[in-house]
């Protein structure tokens, strides 16, 4: 069995850190930022720097394309700037690569959440998830199921009860 290929997408260094170890040991997980890179000097570091010629949108982009992760964990504040945009970007530009978000769990981002999903997003984790759910959400997802908690389900079926009508 292929294991699922995980590339992770947080400005905070330390969370990002925390989330690769935890996916680390798990032996049907392969997470993607932590792979050297065979290009000619390119170094780990210089993977992860964005580029000074593109757009955050862009750089987020073309890094995940040059990737290929199956999962992509990606920080909520990046996604939900520009009104959706990184995600109908990833979404147009790499299909094969679902969006899990990274996000808190204050109420102020329950609508930015429920407008990423309705973008595209296969579910959220919060930034204080226990690190054994995080390889059990990547499995869920990859089978091609979401990840939310249960209590926004009902706001999710309200929310497509009302684009019906």
């Amino acid at each position: 069995m292929q294991p699922i290929t995980v590339a992770i997408a947080d400005e905070d260094a330390g969370r990002r850190a925390r989330f690769e170890l935890a996916l680390q040991r798990e032996q049907s997980v392969r997470v993607l930022t932590n792979v050297s890179t065979s290009e000619r000097g390119v170094t780990r570091n210089r993977r992860r720097e964005a580029r000074t010629n593109m757009t955050v949108i862009d750089d987020m982009v073309a890094r995940t394309r040059r990737l290929g992760p199956r999962i992509l964990l990606a920080n909520l504040k990046q996604c939900a700037e520009a009104d959706g945009a990184m995600l109908e970007s990833l979404r147009r530009e790499c299909p094969d690569t679902l969006v899990v978000l990274l996000a808190d769990k204050s109420d102020q981002q329950e609508e930015q959440i429920m407008q990423a999903l309705a973008k595209g997003a296969r579910g959220y984790l919060d930034f204080g998830v226990d690190p054994i759910v995080i390889s059990k959400a990547a499995q869920v997802i990859d089978r091609g199921e979401i990840w939310v908690p249960r209590k926004m389900l009902g706001k999710i079926m309200d929310q497509v009860m009302q684009w019906r009508h």
